[in-house]
């Protein structure tokens, strides 16, 4: 993993933090969430090597949903040279639950 790459990637989050904070949940903060994202970065360096445009796309969508990508509730992958973002089980359940319209779910 290059540090130079993790440090870009750290700057073009933060400079994104006004865009990740109006589509995150209000029980999630957006630094936490980028905490959350840096260091699902840091254990998964290929993603460093994706496009960028796919990797924060795939950011952009796991905020949204309001899920973190820590692997639990949604997970950033590697497809190619692009990265996707892809929600767990753990994820689904949360929405699920949340959604206020579900009285009881196991999986």
């Amino acid at each position: 993993m290059s540090n130079n790459a993790l440090a870009t990637v750290r700057t073009q989050l933060t400079q994104m933090r006004p865009e990740i904070s109006r589509v995150l949940p209000p029980h999630v903060t957006p630094e936490r969430f980028e905490r959350i994202t840096l260091t699902a970065l840091q254990r998964t360096p290929d993603l460093l090597e994706t496009d960028r445009k796919s990797l924060f796309g795939a950011v952009m969508q796991c905020a949204q949903d309001g899920l973190q990508p820590d692997g639990r509730e949604a997970a950033l992958v590697k497809f190619g040279k692009q990265s996707a973002y892809m929600p767990m089980v753990a994820g689904l359940l949360k929405l699920a639950r949340q959604s206020g319209e579900i009285a009881s779910l196991t999986a």
